[in-house]
């Protein structure tokens, strides 16, 4: 670049940014005239001449690609995993012996793209577009480059430019991720910082440039207005789709980046906002030397006309790269014929398709027909020759061998801008990118606070309950238990409070992922970052649970204690919160981490030192303790509350009245760790003789703490930079086993290709069968709305979405919804299809007197914007199931099933109608899931009504002309429909009868089209719209007109104000008012069609349990989850208690893993809640408002589907458990192996029963899955505290006892334990014996004669002289006394365990209605 060219540069970027050296001292852009590149030194203080010079220093970019071939690798059966064939699988893939299939993507491409240019990519979904601007961005995740391939980015080669300059390269993906709760400017600023250079020492004049860049880029894009409005998503509300998709699209402008791929950005968007998206872009490239590549759909003349370059791909193959100019002409001479009013962009892609492409009189036989004639045609042209000459000579200009890559990275602006980290693709230094993180992460925080204030204020109350449970413990030996069990409940709940931040951090990871990719920042920087922003709600976390119970429980009073306690409460925290991310981290999947994580976690409660003492481990798990985080923390708050204190005996043997006066050498005191003789017991020996713990162990104990900490942290960060979430190896379609799709579809589609099916001009326009016959009489309904007003609260007050709207829809005409991005076109449909659950409505709406019926809502059809469908399911499923649940009862199965071959058939789903559906990225693609949502639509056959949110969005223009050729048809046979649309062409423009134009949730116009659009452009030319061209898309005009009017820096025009003056508003109020009084005749009406539901609630039940049941088949890592979780917490808490002997500590172990077994239910919530969870999101954003199928059903299907299942982990936990354990010889000693065994199994299937109805009791009312599992956990620790097994119920105060009998794990546990181990004999082992001396020439038995006729005590030698040994406790039955268990009572108990699994779907109910069922927005009537 010569200096004339950098001079003219910086003015041009002068000229085009609005920018300023601070608030007060903004820019003259006169100055522009005055720079030069000998004045582009940085100086000391920020500079718009700094700013202009980074620009400048941004020299020309381009590519060239030749020989480029990529292939996919996959099984040969594309089959669903389910159940059944889910361990072959995994066996097959561990081993390698599953069979890959290289299947060809790309074939022989070849291009060039110089600085400057636009490329177009041109094809039908599926022809390989995505692959190619995948490839050229660097992004080849599951993708394989023949290494015979050629890429050169101006002499750098394709590895060094994918890793070392990542971020002037970028892949703008079609869908769009964003953290919901931020608003659209703070997340703008994030990318706009994030890319920023360093380019002069005042940090501010950095930041400012940034900020000054997001502003311009927001209005650029239109979004200034949505600045701080949150972004929301398909279920948290935020900006409209079309703002979501700018903002995305602002992200990638925002970076600058010198290689720009935008994979269909414009879906979405209405033409006027793609057209200014295209501008953007060509400004970007014509003004800073960036390279395009865009691929469009349904792209109008103009936008196909701004850029320099076309290729065209037709099933992986190259069929033409040239010049858009030649485009047209090229095919021309290959017989093919462009009709008049067809653009080229949609000429070119119906060259794709046998069935839409037109050919030339006399051509028939000589025009090429399969993709390869189109490529071998295209070998041989001239075209290509003179692209091959052009790639040889920028080879050799540009060549790769001789290359030094990090000096000529920087000639040509690839290398980065000033300030920038040599050989990283990061801008920023890793601290920044650490600090805007953090601050990401605080306004993420303060967006959205119920999550930890929920947190918060339930530690808080868990800790104030646990605090008067323990009230005020005195300072002797009855108190061990309580302060050792108060001590284990508070490290365990320390360690596991950051266990929900496994799942947030799998909400985040597509984002951080895809911020990583644009080179934002390092994953391991926002790691770092969420836990420093974390460390505020930790302290508060642990604040609010471990200082009330301290002190209301009589813990060590002691300044040195108190704090020495928190250092280790806080430490346990910290150190769970990495183990959980870090297995997080580990995993690709959330719900393959909850297995093995809910398995590590039951070790470490294990083997904490608490339930088994480290005396009593078994040698085979014995390692373990050593790895086990809080063991250490235990002990070390052990040490703290016994060692240096001494503790009064509470309890003697013998004691009573006869004992009183007796000497102190002949009593003992019962607790561990006595000294005989002695009336107190020193703090240390107990903790010595019951844990071997040792004093000096304290604080060895915080380092050991603070190392694991350190390697979790660690593994946590590196784990984030290496180890992705599971990434979607393409769009491939996904069959069942059964089905025979898979086999025939090759076979299909070389049969069309091979097909000589050439239409003739008039082809194109006709209508092939129906969905509808000409024989079938719709019962379509008129509707309309008057003075339709809408509003909602926001923070800022009553915003108004809808501002007096009217108008209508009769049956035989087709209505168009237009209006920029956020006019109010989707709110409009939800109002008008009863489908708004907040805010106040006021206005009328009218349906032929049939409006506001329960049956309305069934009738009415919505497809809406976002293609929401149930993922495991096959396209033909989809469609049966809402053909069977939504269609009349009139109609038999056998016509519900014709009518849903009829529907597949008209929409082209032929070929993949028994493909599961899959989520996006894994399974249907975007055009197919379009497809099925319009499919589904027209499967139930709305008889009033049919709405429809943009159809034609993300569709190629031959199937969006499809499309509304089938709406047409519909409208002809006197259906009546109302659809929002963007971007249509000329020729779809002319398929509608009326538009319904808003601006800002106003009318803009309301009425007829008109032939050729005449009505349409005569009314805004009367009222002073520029005149309409001849060969212009009167829809983009519209667009352009109103558009103008909000933009215009001179006079505004008011089209909303000129409507509410104008005499077409008066004869539409006349209209509408004739047409009320008609309506407001009486109606006649069945009794079928005034039901809410068209189906009976049996019908419902069964069919919906069927989907559920086979949606649970066929997602194996869910039910493999819950059996592995299962499987492994049997297997460890039976082995790690393996036959538990009979003795004081064997029982207590026997107890204590019974408690342990009730453990699982936590982690059966994290694998339970969010399934539910996303069944609920899907049923009321689709289902409920459509009525398929009502929400009583919804519940108690999903109750019913898990009882199964649950019925396997029941099994799995009993045999994996009970005969480890050893309970089986009590029940055989006693001859009831079979009569206890099977109350055993019981119970536990009672417990999993529980679980699985307490999990989703609780989600019908949850807001996500995070704070679900977080309210759950401490609802359920309340259980467990009161169960009777870490408090007595002799201990527990008065006030608290209906807590012991209102849990049901108090009678869960105690029909385990009395079935378990009553009726057994105590055998004291030698630590448990008694021993003290008796009186001078006087028999043990003789001695201890009423003190034993009056206890439960053994005395093991009567007849000794001396030392007498006693085992405290002779019966299990004694032990299970004190506890309040009785075997008598095992099966009524186990009958209550089971009512609480009925209340808990009773309640269920209850709350669903409550909270959830829509009782409307609140209407007012004007």
């Amino acid at each position: 670049m010569n200096r004339d060219d950098c001079n003219e540069c910086s003015r041009s970027i002068v000229q085009n940014l609005v920018v300023s050296d601070g608030p007060d001292k903004p820019w003259d852009k006169d100055d522009a005239s005055r720079i030069h590149c000998e004045d582009l030194e940085p100086p000391e203080t920020p500079t718009l001449r700094v700013r202009a010079a980074e620009e400048c220093r941004k020299a020309l970019g381009s590519l060239a690609w030749a020989r480029l071939n990529v292939f996919g690798f996959g099984s040969t059966t594309n089959y669903q995993n389910t159940f059944s064939n889910y361990p072959s699988v995994l066996s097959g893939a561990l081993s390698g012996s599953r069979r890959q299939s290289k299947a060809a993507i790309l074939q022989d491409f070849e291009g060039i793209v110089k600085g400057g240019q636009m490329l177009l990519v041109l094809g039908k979904p599926g022809s390989g577009c995505t692959t190619l601007l995948k490839t050229l961005a660097g992004h080849t995740h599951g993708l394989s480059i023949d290494e015979k391939s050629m890429l050169n980015y101006q002499g750098i080669p394709w590895e060094t430019m994918r890793k070392q300059y990542r971020d002037k390269t970028t892949y703008q993906a079609e869908s769009d991720t964003h953290f919901a709760q931020l608003t659209v400017g703070q997340t703008l600023f994030v990318a706009a910082e994030a890319s920023t250079p360093k380019m002069e020492k005042a940090q501010a004049g950095r930041r400012a440039y940034a900020w000054e860049k997001k502003d311009a880029t927001l209005a650029t894009l239109g979004l200034s207005e949505a600045s701080g409005t949150k972004v929301g998503n398909d279920f948290v509300r935020g900006i409209s789709g079309g703002e979501r998709k700018r903002l995305s699209i602002a992200e990638v402008l925002v970076r600058d980046s010198t290689l720009q791929c935008w994979d269909n950005s414009t879906r979405g968007l209405d033409s006027g906002n793609a057209r200014r998206f295209l501008k953007a872009i060509r400004s970007s490239t014509s003004e800073k030397g960036a390279v395009a590549l865009v691929t469009l759909y349904q792209a109008s003349q103009e936008m196909y006309e701004t850029f320099d370059r076309v290729t065209l791909l037709y099933d992986g193959r190259q069929v033409y790269f040239g010049d858009v100019s030649t485009a047209k002409s090229y095919f021309s001479s290959l017989g093919f014929l462009c009709p008049d009013g067809l653009t080229t962009s949609d000429f070119l892609t119906s060259l794709t398709n046998p069935a839409e492409r037109i050919v030339r009189s006399g051509f028939e036989s000589r025009i090429p027909r399969t993709a390869d004639d189109f490529a071998s045609v295209w070998r041989k042209s001239i075209e290509r020759v003179n692209l091959l000459a052009e790639i040889k000579q920028y080879q050799e200009e540009n060549p790769i061998k001789s290359i030094e890559y990090p000096k000529r990275g920087a000639k040509y602006g690839f290398h980065g801008l000033l300030g920038r980290r040599r050989r990283s693709p990061f801008i920023l230094p890793f601290h920044k990118q650490i600090r805007i993180c953090i601050r990401r992460g605080f306004q993420r925080t303060f967006n959205d606070l119920a999550p930890p204030l929920s947190a918060i204020t339930g530690n808080a109350v868990v800790s104030i309950i646990l605090g008067s449970i323990f009230y005020n413990m005195p300072e002797n030996t009855s108190t061990f238990y309580g302060r050792g069990v108060l001590l284990f409940f508070t490290v365990l709940t320390n360690t596991f409070l950051g266990a929900f931040e496994g799942v947030q951090l799998w909400e985040h990871r597509p984002i951080v992922e895809k911020h990583s990719q644009y080179a934002l920042y390092h994953p391991a920087a926002e790691a770092i970052s969420s836990m420093l922003c974390d460390l505020p709600n930790k302290l508060l976390l642990t604040a609010s649970f471990n200082i009330p119970f301290y002190f209301l429980a009589n813990m060590r009073r002691t300044p040195a204690a108190f704090f020495t306690f928190y250092i280790f409460a806080f430490s346990s925290l910290l150190t769970g919160s990495m183990l959980f991310r870090t297995i997080g981290a580990l995993s690709q999947t959330l719900t393959a981490s909850i297995a093995p994580g809910a398995d590590f976690i039951l070790l470490l409660i294990i083997y904490t030192g608490f339930v088994v003492p480290i005396p009593s481990m078994r040698p085979w798990l014995r390692w373990f303790n050593y790895i086990d985080p809080v063991g250490y923390a235990f002990e070390s708050l052990m040490i703290n509350e016994f060692a240096g204190r001494r503790f009064s005996c509470s309890s003697f043997i013998p004691q009573g009245p006869d004992y009183v006066s007796v000497d102190a050498r002949e009593k003992s005191c019962t607790a561990i760790g006595a000294n005989a003789g002695s009336d107190t017991v020193s703090g240390s020996r107990y903790l010595f003789v019951s844990f071997n713990y040792q004093s000096d162990h304290l604080w060895r104990n915080l380092g050991i703490m603070i190392a694991f900490m350190v390697v979790l942290c660690s593994l946590y960060l590196l784990a984030t930079e290496t180890i992705l979430a599971q990434q979607s190896e393409g769009e491939m379609l996904v069959f069942r086993r059964s089905s025979k799709s898979k086999r025939s579809h090759d076979a299909e589609a070389q049969s069309l290709d091979n097909a000589a099916n050439l239409y003739s001009i008039n082809s194109r326009t006709s209508a092939r069968g129906g969905v509808v016959s000409a024989h079938e009489k719709l019962h379509a309904a008129t509707f309309l709305w008057d003075r339709l007003c809408y509003k909602v609260k926001t923070k800022d007050g009553p915003r108004s979405l809808l501002e007096d709207v009217d108008g209508w829809i009769k049956p035989g005409t087709l209505t168009a919804l237009m209006g920029a991005s956020g006019a109010g076109k989707t709110t409009l449909l939800n109002v008008l299809a009863n489908r708004a659950s907040t805010g106040v409505i006021s206005g009328d709406r009218f349906i032929d007197n049939a409006y506001g019926s329960g049956a309305c809502a069934r009738k009415i059809g919505y497809a809406q914007q976002q293609d929401l469908h149930h993922a495991s399911s096959t396209v033909r499923e989809s469609l049966i199931f809402s053909a069977c649940l939504r269609q009349s009862g009139n109609y038999s199965r056998a016509e519900n099933l014709a009518h849903v071959e009829e529907v597949i058939e008209q929409l082209d789903m032929v070929k993949f109608a028994d493909a599961i559906v899959g989520i996006p990225g894994a399974g249907l693609n975007v055009e197919q899931r379009k497809r099925l949502t319009i499919g589904i639509e027209l499967a139930a056959r709305p008889e009033l009504l049919l709405f429809l949110d943009e159809p034609t969005s993300g569709l190629d223009s031959n199937t969006a002309w499809s499309i509304c050729t089938l709406l047409r048809k519909l409208a002809d046979n006197g259906q009546s429909i109302l659809c929002t649309i963007h971007q249509p062409s000329k020729t779809l423009f002319q398929m509608f009868d009326r538009v319904l134009f808003l601006q800002n949730g106003r009318t803009s116009y309301f009425g007829d089209v008109g032939p050729n659009s005449e009505t349409l452009r005569g009314y805004f030319e009367r009222h002073g719209a520029r005149a309409c061209k001849q060969a212009e898309n009167p829809a983009d005009w519209l667009v352009d007109i109103t558009d103008e009017a909000v933009l215009s820096s001179g006079s505004r025009v008011d089209w909303a104000g000129i409507w509410s003056e104008s005499e077409e508003k008066q004869s539409t109020r006349a209209a509408i008012e004739f047409m009320k009084n008609n309506m407001r005749k009486p109606a006649t009406s069945n009794e079928e069609a005034s039901q809410e539901y068209a189906r009976s609630f049996a019908y419902q039940l069964c069919t919906v349990c069927k989907r559920n049941l086979a949606h649970d088949w066929r997602t194996p890592s869910y039910l493999y989850s819950k059996i592995l979780l299962t499987l492994g917490a049997g297997l460890f808490n039976g082995f790690s208690f393996y036959m538990s002997a009979y003795s004081l500590q064997g029982l207590q172990n026997q107890i204590f893993s019974t408690f342990l077994v009730f453990t699982l239910h936590s982690n059966l919530v994290q694998l339970i809640m969010p399934r539910f969870l996303e069944n609920r999101d899907l049923y009321e954003s689709h289902e409920r408002p459509s009525r398929t199928y009502s929400w009583p059903v919804f519940l108690l299907s999903n109750f019913l589907v898990e009882i199964p299942w649950q019925t396997v982990l029941a099994v799995i936990q009993y045999t994996t458990w009970y005969y480890p354990l050893g309970m089986y010889r009590v029940a055989s000693d006693a001859n009831e192996l079979s009569g206890r065994g099977g109350l055993m199994f019981l119970i536990i299937w009672s417990f999993m029963i529980f679980s699985s109805t307490f999990s989703q009791m609780l989600a019908t009312v949850m807001p996500d899955a995070a704070t679900g599992i977080n309210v759950s956990a401490s609802l359920y620790s309340l259980s467990l505290i009161f169960c009777g097994v870490l408090v007595v119920p002799s201990a527990l105060p008065k006030f608290w006892i209906f807590m012991y009998r209102s849990t049901p794990v108090t009678y869960l546990l105690s029909a385990i334990v009395s079935t378990g181990i009553a009726g057994t004999d105590v055998v004291c082992s030698e630590d448990e014996i008694v021993k003290f001396n008796t009186p001078m020439n006087t028999s043990c038995g003789i001695y201890l004669a009423n003190f034993l006729s009056s206890s439960g005590a053994r005395l093991l030698n009567p007849s000794a002289l001396d030392q007498c040994r006693v085992c405290p406790i002779s019966k299990s039955d004694d032990v299970l006394a004190t506890l309040g268990i009785f075997y008598n009572e095992r099966w009524r108990e186990f009958g209550i365990s089971l009512i609480f699994s009925v209340v808990n779907v009773a309640i269920s109910f209850g709350l669903y209605w409550l909270f959830r069922v829509s009782k409307g927005p609140r209407r007012r009537n004007v």
